[in-house]
């Protein structure tokens, strides 16, 4: 314990530790690339990749609606169930299941 003490006192003056303490302290808090901000950008970046994700999962799900619609039997069947659309000759009756 009385090492540690005694290498503490001869280094803790000096000027190059002081230097070196101000300089680390700048970078880590006060620079414009500080650890900080590069953390939270780190994080944004993992953000924007789920969002990516997401939105690769999506564009994937809406092509296969259109490939789907462009098949008219399957474009048929969705305009009758989601628009309720119907030939002249026919009645529609909406039958609510709960």
């Amino acid at each position: 314990m009385d090492k540690i003490k005694k290498i503490l006192k001869r280094y803790a003056g000096s000027k190059y530790v002081l230097t070196l303490a101000v300089f680390g302290t700048w970078l880590v808090f006060f620079d414009n690339a500080n650890i900080v901000s590069w953390i939270s950008d780190l994080n944004d970046v993992r953000n924007k990749k789920s969002q990516k994700l997401y939105h690769q999962k999506e564009i994937e799900r809406i092509k296969e609606n259109i490939r789907e619609l462009n098949d008219n039997e399957l474009l048929e069947k969705y305009a009758r169930e989601n628009l309720y659309l119907k030939n002249d000759d026919e009645d529609v009756y909406i039958i609510d299941e709960e």
